[in-house]
């Protein structure tokens, strides 16, 4: 085949005619690569429900425990005689029925974390800042409060102002109540968080799920912000009930770290114990309010009252016995009588089983108790109700 003159063949277009097939091929197969690529990464990237699991897994496995985990020990913001109570990251409870001095177990405690300690209640935290919300009283009787704080902690205003805060949230609704408390804490990062009123932070102390879903919102919330949480609630009206009032009060018991209850006896005493612990058991402790009206410790006086209490026990107790010792005396007496007042003492107490319907080894005892005691006379196996009579031959 011959070229045109007017259309000269060089080398160059004849090695490019030549190539161009192969240059193609390699276009085809890098393209065929790629989306072979792209098919792969497609195949191989994580659906949506295997990125969850993976992201909830990381969540689950940052809470695993195993031998070299380093956890930080226990720190309480209080003790009672070196017992502590209120730890810190934990939520804790203090129950008592109605009107039985929870809100005084509160300014005690309060004053304790104030002043380093009150009566036997000791801070175990350096200057903390102390909120406490109240739910149930109106101002004037929260202002109270304060008033007997300063008489409680001799501290001065400023002192006071700066470490307690104190809030009456009467008027506030349970939809904001949760929240402001996150963001009183979030602002002013208390230590110790008391919460005089939980029941007023839900619609219904019986729902369940609300239950759960606040006490598992407050637990989340003290160990974000490393502080103790102490809810106030009643217990149920029945006097032998001494369980928190509804499904709050038992999903609370069951989370709390500690759980205080207050008791307030015949004299005014409010005695306080800690039926529920994690730890070690808080030993009791007791305050009253004297004749102005101020809180001070009860220990002595109850002490006392419980000594006289058993006293009167006893006294009652024994009293009792000794009733019934006399009528078997007398039964005794009146047996020994029929037979001219001398009996043999196996007869004696065959007539005594049969009368007071007892066993023969405690009629026999008795016997002895009464001859040893003088009120009955022995001799040769005979019964006698006096020492003059003269016995048979």
């Amino acid at each position: 085949m011959e070229h045109s003159i007017n259309n000269p063949v060089t080398q160059a277009d004849s090695l490019h005619n030549v190539q161009q097939p192969e240059v193609l091929t390699g276009q085809v197969n890098n393209q065929a690569q790629m989306v072979k690529d792209i098919v792969g990464e497609a195949v191989n990237k994580p659906t949506a429900n295997e990125q969850e699991r993976d992201e909830r897994l990381s969540v689950l496995e940052a809470t695993r425990i195993t031998t070299t985990t380093e956890v930080d020990p226990e720190a309480y913001s209080l003790t009672v005689d070196g017992v502590g109570i209120f730890a810190l990251s934990d939520i804790h409870g203090l129950k008592g029925k109605q009107k039985s001095g929870k809100s005084a177990v509160l300014k005690v405690c309060a004053a304790a974390l104030l002043a380093g300690q009150q009566f036997r209640v000791k801070s175990e935290l350096e200057e903390p800042v102390v909120l406490l919300l109240d739910t149930e009283q109106q101002a004037a009787d929260v202002k109270l409060v304060i008033d007997e704080l300063k008489h409680m902690t001799r501290c001065t205003d400023d002192y006071i102002d700066q470490h307690l805060r104190l809030y009456t949230l009467r008027r506030m609704s349970y939809d904001t109540l949760l929240g402001d408390t996150r963001l009183l804490i979030e602002k002013y990062r208390p230590q110790v968080v008391f919460i005089d009123g939980l029941v007023d932070y839900i619609s219904s102390f019986n729902d369940e799920v609300l239950s759960r879903q606040l006490i598992h919102n407050l637990l989340v919330l003290c160990e974000e912000n490393r502080c103790a949480i102490v809810n106030v609630l009643h217990e149920n009206k029945a006097s032998d009930d001494e369980n928190m009032r509804g499904h709050l009060g038992t999903v609370l018991a069951q989370k709390a770290g500690t759980v205080l209850q207050c008791r307030k006896v015949k004299s005014g005493i409010v005695n306080v114990t800690c039926p529920d612990s994690r730890h070690g058991q808080m030993p009791a402790w007791n305050i009253c309010f004297d004749s102005d009206g101020h809180l001070v410790d009860a220990d002595l006086i109850h002490q006392q009252e419980v000594r006289a209490a058993k006293e009167r026990h006893d006294a009652q107790r024994q009293a009792e016995r000794n009733l019934i010792v006399q009528q078997r005396l007398d039964t005794a007496l009146n047996i020994i009588r029929l037979y001219s007042g001398c009996i043999h003492r196996s007869e004696l107490t065959s007539k005594l089983v049969e009368r007071l319907g007892l066993s023969r080894p405690v009629i026999a005892n008795f016997i002895s108790q009464m001859l040893k005691g003088g009120k009955l006379f022995e001799s040769n196996k005979y019964i006698m109700d006096s020492q003059k009579l003269v016995l048979p031959i």
